[in-house]
């Protein structure tokens, strides 16, 4: 995946947004994991099976791994630019996050800077909340 990749689709964008968010402290936790993937039911209906679900998010997770800060701030915001024309919902997609972030029961500092640089890069607004 290159800095210019575009998701196939809204739903892949809004996965890597929360693997984003949920790794920003360097530990993706188990319950950081099961919010994700509950979060993935809602936003994959179509896929009834929690191991194709499972299979989805570990192999969007390893390919972020594999990625640059620098990388990944060009891939949200290249594909903010390809989906803001209507599927961006900000409520939802900050929302969705701080779901993830709260899930351990600790917000740490590093998590709270994701969700700022998060905000920035598609250019949401308080006001937009």
């Amino acid at each position: 995946m290159d800095k210019h990749h575009i998701f196939k689709n809204y739903e892949t964008f809004i996965l890597f947004l929360l693997i984003h968010v949920g790794s920003s402290d360097y530990s993706l936790k188990g319950s950081e994991i099961e919010v994700i993937l509950a979060k993935m039911e809602d936003y994959f209906p179509d896929i009834d099976d929690m191991d194709q679900l499972r299979s989805k998010f570990v192999s969007l997770k390893d390919e972020y791994e594999e990625l640059s800060d620098s990388d990944i701030n060009h891939i949200i915001y290249h594909n903010y630019l390809h989906y803001k024309k209507g599927q961006i919902n900000a409520n939802r997609i900050m929302n969705d996050l701080q779901e993830v972030i709260m899930a351990d029961g600790f917000i740490h500092d590093m998590e709270t800077k994701a969700i700022d640089a998060v905000k920035k890069l598609l250019n949401i607004r308080e006001s937009d909340l």
